[in-house]
């Protein structure tokens, strides 16, 4: 993934605080040192601010997936989400420059992002500091679970869409899908989201640590109900654009940039 440098600094800058939920104290210390901010009590509901916290922007960093499903974890303070998985302190203060830059960060292993319901819980981030109406807020939450779909089968595990609409094709697809989940370096692999807000204006990135694919030539004219640009393979494409306002394919395929209008 390559969208903007790492930078502990931009970090202080844009964090308050460090929260840590299912990580030993002594790396929660360790890693608000390397940050520079202060850290949280561990196991602290991160959504609730005690007396004298800062209400400024906080960063969750959390070891264990069943405890982030809990909606209090994504309400503010906090603004960014990161999944330590295996990553060591420096990987992790890399992803803290990156979530710097954006309103809102994710980054989930595969695995994580396989069984967690992220699309609907981003949103209610969301919605929690800009008013969404429910059509809109639908619209964002159905473009956004196509494209992190997207990223974790298509992408990470590379898993081809279904050929033909049988049983047997469905079968073949979720064996794909369970055999790749079961090798580790692909159930490690990130899928990373950036929400932007500027004005009424609101962009999402999804990214992916997959091979990429090529869309078809800019120039090529899109048959009706498809997206200008994106060859049909089974990514959801036309899908996303026919709610989002636009979409770009950036780093290789590996990347989709969706804007919509709030």
């Amino acid at each position: 993934m390559t969208p903007l440098p790492p930078s502990a600094p931009q970090a202080r800058s844009r964090f308050a605080s460090l929260r840590g939920s299912g990580l030993p104290a002594g790396r929660l210390q360790a890693l608000a040192g390397r940050l520079g901010l202060p850290p949280g009590r561990d196991g602290a509901a991160p959504g609730a601010a005690g007396v004298g916290e800062p209400e400024a922007p906080a960063l969750l960093v959390f070891a264990v997936p069943p405890e982030i499903r809990d909606p209090a974890c994504w309400a503010p303070p906090v603004a960014a989400w990161i999944e330590a998985g295996d990553l060591e302190d420096a990987a992790l203060a890399d992803l803290a420059g990156r979530a710097a830059a954006a309103d809102l960060f994710v980054s989930v292993t595969t695995a994580t992002a396989n069984t967690l319901q992220v699309a609907r819980l981003v949103v209610q981030a969301l919605a929690a500091r800009r008013a969404l109406t429910e059509e809109r807020g639908g619209d964002i939450e159905f473009a956004l679970h196509e494209a992190v779909s997207n990223a974790v089968v298509h992408g990470n595990l590379q898993v081809q869409g279904m050929k033909g609409l049988t049983v047997a094709a469905l079968e073949r697809f979720s064996q794909d899908l369970a055999d790749r989940l079961a090798e580790p370096a692909l159930a490690r692999r990130r899928v990373e989201i950036g929400l932007r807000i500027a004005g009424e204006t609101l962009w999402i990135d999804v990214a992916d640590e997959g091979e990429g694919f090529l869309p078809a030539a800019p120039d090529a004219p899109a048959p009706p109900g498809r997206v200008a640009g994106c060859e049909s393979s089974g990514r959801g494409l036309d899908l996303i654009g026919s709610v989002a306002r636009s979409l770009r394919l950036l780093d290789g395929g590996r990347r989709i940039r969706m804007e919509f209008a709030l």
